[in-house]
C-alpha cells in the first residue's frame, strides 16, 4: 500500500532531490578549467604574449646549443621522446643529420592528444618552441655553421695540426683540411672523420729521412713541412691520446645550458616537448611539481633509452653501420653515468627557476589591516587567511598580523598588493614542506 505525502513532504523531497543534483553537478565540475581563458591561437599569441615568444625563442636556441655543442660531444644517452629518436639516428646513421625533424614528426601525436587537456597556451608555445628548434638544427645543416659548433670544446686531441704555407695557394682545401684543430671524439673515430687527411698523407709514401723534403701534389715541401706531416700521420695511425674525463666536463655543461633552457621555457608557460607533454598534464592534475614528474619520466626513458643503445653498441650494430663508431667499453660505461648526471643536474635547475607548486606562508604584520583588507577584497582574494591582534610589549600598541598560505609564484605579486594598500606594512615569508590535499592554484594554471 502506497503511502500519500503531504503537499509540505513532496515539496521537500523534490527540494533534496534538486540539492542532490547540484551537488553531482559541483563534484563534477571540481578540477574542471577553462585551458584557454586568453582565446589565444597560432597568429593573435605574437601580440598578446610577445615578451613569451621571445624569451621561448632563447630557449630553444640555448637548448639546441647545449646539445649540438656539448652533449653531442660526450655522447650521452638521450632521456625522454629523444631517446627513440637517438637510438633510430645510431642504428641508421644517414639519418643523424636530420634528428629535429624526426623529433617533431614523433612530437605531432602528443600535440594532437593533448590539445584539449593541457592548456592551450601552454600547448601552442610549446609547439613553436619545437618548431624554433628545427629552424635552428636546420641552420646547423649548413656546412660552414655545423662546423664551427663542432669546433667549440675544451680539448682539442692535436694542438700542432701542420700546416704548409706553400700548398695554399694551389690546394687550399687540402692545406685547410690539415690546419685544423681536432676536437675529441669519445669513439675515438678519427680516421672516418679526417678521411681525406689519412688518405692525402697516406697516399705520399713519404719518408722522414728525406732530410730535403718531399713532393707532395707536385709541391716541394720543406724538412720542417714533411716532418709536420708525418707527425700528423703516426698519430692517425696508432691513434691519439683519447681520455674519458671530458665526457663528465660536456655532460654537466649541457645540463647547465639544457637545464636553464628548460627552466626559461616553464616558466613562460611552454616547455622542451616530448615527455613534457605528459608531464604537464599530471603535474597539473595531481598538483605536483614539474621537476618531480620529469624526473620519473626521464628515468624512465634514459633506462629504456640505456638498454636499448648498449645493446646496439655491444653486439656492433652501431659499430658495423654505414660510418659507424668503433665500441668503446669505457666511455660507454661513463656515459651512462653522465646521462644520470645530466638528468638529476637539469632537473634541479629547471626546478630552481620553476618551482611551480611550492608553498609559502606569508605573515604580514600591519598596524592598518583594513587597508590591507579591503585590498584582499578589491582583488578577490583567493586564498584563506588568519587574523592575530598582538599587542606592543614596549609600546603597548596594538599589531595585526594576517597570515595566509600561496604559492611562491604568487608571492611577489600578493607583496606588491599589499604594500600598494600599506606601504608601512612588513613581511615574511618561510617555505611549507609536506602538503597534502588541494590547493588553489587556479591563477598559475592559465
Amino acid at each position: 500500500m502506497k503511502m500519500k505525502h503531504t503537499a509540505e513532504e513532496l515539496a521537500e523531497i523534490k527540494e533534496r532531490k534538486r540539492l542532490k543534483k547540484e551537488t553531482k553537478k559541483e563534484k563534477g565540475s571540481v578540477g574542471k578549467i577553462d585551458i584557454n581563458p586568453y582565446g589565444v591561437n597560432f597568429f593573435n599569441i605574437w601580440k598578446k604574449f610577445p615578451k613569451k615568444m621571445v624569451m621561448i625563442i632563447i630557449s630553444a636556441v640555448l637548448y639546441n646549443i647545449g646539445v649540438a655543442t656539448f652533449l653531442a660531444k660526450a655522447a650521452t644517452v638521450a632521456t625522454g621522446l629523444s631517446a627513440l629518436v637517438q637510438a633510430i639516428t645510431l642504428t641508421l646513421t644517414q639519418t643523424a643529420p636530420y634528428f629535429a625533424y624526426i623529433y617533431i614528426a614523433m612530437n605531432l601525436p602528443f600535440v594532437i592528444a593533448f590539445w584539449k587537456k593541457n592548456s592551450r597556451l601552454f600547448m601552442i608555445l610549446t609547439t613553436y618552441w619545437l618548431l624554433w628548434q628545427v629552424i635552428f638544427q636546420s641552420i646547423l645543416l649548413i656546412p660552414q655553421v655545423g662546423h664551427f659548433f663542432s669546433q667549440i670544446t675544451f680539448y682539442y686531441v692535436n694542438w700542432y695540426a701542420p700546416h704548409s704555407a706553400t700548398l695554399a695557394p694551389a690546394h687550399g682545401e687540402v692545406a685547410n683540411s690539415l690546419n685544423v684543430l681536432i676536437p675529441l671524439d669519445v669513439y675515438g673515430n678519427y680516421l672516418t672523420h679526417y678521411s681525406n687527411v689519412w688518405n692525402t698523407i697516406k697516399s705520399t709514401g713519404f719518408n722522414p729521412s728525406w732530410n730535403n723534403g718531399i713532393l707532395l701534389n707536385g709541391v716541394q715541401l720543406s724538412y720542417q713541412e714533411t716532418m709536420s706531416y708525418w707527425y700528423f700521420y703516426q698519430h692517425l695511425i696508432h691513434g691519439y691520446n683519447n681520455p674519458t674525463w671530458p665526457i663528465i666536463i660536456f655532460a654537466v655543461l649541457g645540463a647547465l645550458c639544457g637545464g636553464c633552457a628548460g627552466g626559461i621555457a616553464w616558466k613562460n608557460s611552454a616547455s622542451t616537448a616530448g615527455g613534457d607533454f605528459v608531464v604537464y598534464y599530471i603535474s597539473r592534475t595531481k598538483q605536483k611539481e614539474p621537476g618531480l614528474i620529469s624526473l620519473i619520466v626521464a628515468i624512465c626513458f634514459a633506462v629504456f633509452s640505456i638498454v636499448v643503445i648498449s645493446i646496439c653498441e655491444l653486439t656492433g650494430v652501431i659499430s658495423h653501420a654505414q660510418n659507424g663508431n668503433p665500441i668503446n667499453h669505457a666511455a660507454l660505461l661513463l656515459r651512462i653515468i653522465c646521462t644520470f648526471v645530466y638528468i638529476f643536474l637539469y632537473t634541479f635547475i629547471m626546478a630552481s627557476i620553476y618551482p611551480k607548486y611550492r608553498k609559502v606562508k606569508l605573515e604580514i604584520y600591519s598596524k592598518n589591516p583594513d587597508l590591507i583588507l579591503n585590498k584582499f577584497k578589491e582583488i578577490n582574494y583567493w586564498h584563506a587567511y588568519t587574523i592575530d591582534r598582538m599587542l606592543g610589549g614596549y609600546t603597548n600598541t596594538e599589531t595585526v598580523k594576517i597570515e595566509t598560505y600561496c604559492l611562491f609564484l604568487e608571492q611577489n605579486m600578493i607583496k606588491k598588493e599589499i604594500l600598494a594598500a600599506d606601504s608601512n606594512a612588513w613581511i615574511t615569508s618561510s617555505k611549507v614542506e609536506n602538503v597534502s590535499g588541494r590547493f588553489n592554484t587556479s591563477k598559475i594554471e592559465k
